[in-house]
């Protein structure tokens, strides 16, 4: 004969004493409402619109104050060398123009208490027929500093202590050994200060 085993399974949960297994009231649980899911979709979007403004003064800010800068370091450079790179002065930058800008350049310079000289010369290819006449602008700053500037170049170059004005005539175009003669025309040039 078989013998048959019974298990017998307690399903009650074993608890401590006192505690039952589902407590007699749940907690409340808070869910927002509908009206506090709004207010908090707006407070966000308030939040997005204040930052985003933020940003846009940050930016103003930062471009108004890189203006100034900018401003101020082409205002620290001399007014008469401001005056020289003017490309509205008549004969700036015109192939042909050069005694029209020198007489506008230094005029507007004896305007503004800046006074120099106008340099008249003659140049001659050498072994070809290429000749012409040419005239630039010298000038002293306060600081004791001089420069030249004619029609052909954009920004005046400082000349160098105690050159002479044929150096000038060289300094000016850029090319020392080129083979160039150079005549000073002394007559116009001791009548030529400004």
């Amino acid at each position: 004969m078989k013998r048959e085993t019974k298990i017998v399974i307690n399903r009650e949960p074993r608890l401590n004493p006192g505690v039952t297994a589902f407590p007699a009231d749940p907690p409340a649980i808070s869910l927002p409402s509908a009206s506090d899911c709004q207010r908090g979709h707006a407070s966000l979007t308030l939040s997005k619109t204040v930052r985003n403004r933020y940003y846009a003064v940050l930016i103003i800010f930062a471009s108004v104050v890189g203006y100034f800068l900018l401003a101020s370091l082409a205002l620290s450079e001399p007014l008469p060398n401001r005056i020289a790179e003017d490309p509205t002065i008549k004969g700036k930058g015109e192939d042909g123009e050069c005694m029209d800008y020198a007489i506008a350049v230094s005029s507007r310079l004896a305007a503004s208490g800046i006074h120099g000289r106008l340099i008249f010369y003659r140049w001659h290819i050498r072994n070809t027929e290429i000749s012409g006449s040419h005239v630039f602008v010298m000038y002293r700053l306060p600081d004791g500093s001089e420069w030249i500037v004619d029609n052909e170049i954009p920004v005046p170059k400082e000349v160098p202590p105690e050159a002479s004005p044929k150096q000038l005539v060289f300094l000016l175009s850029g090319d020392p050994s080129a083979p160039v003669d150079v005549e000073l025309q002394n007559g116009l040039n001791h009548l030529s200060f400004f």
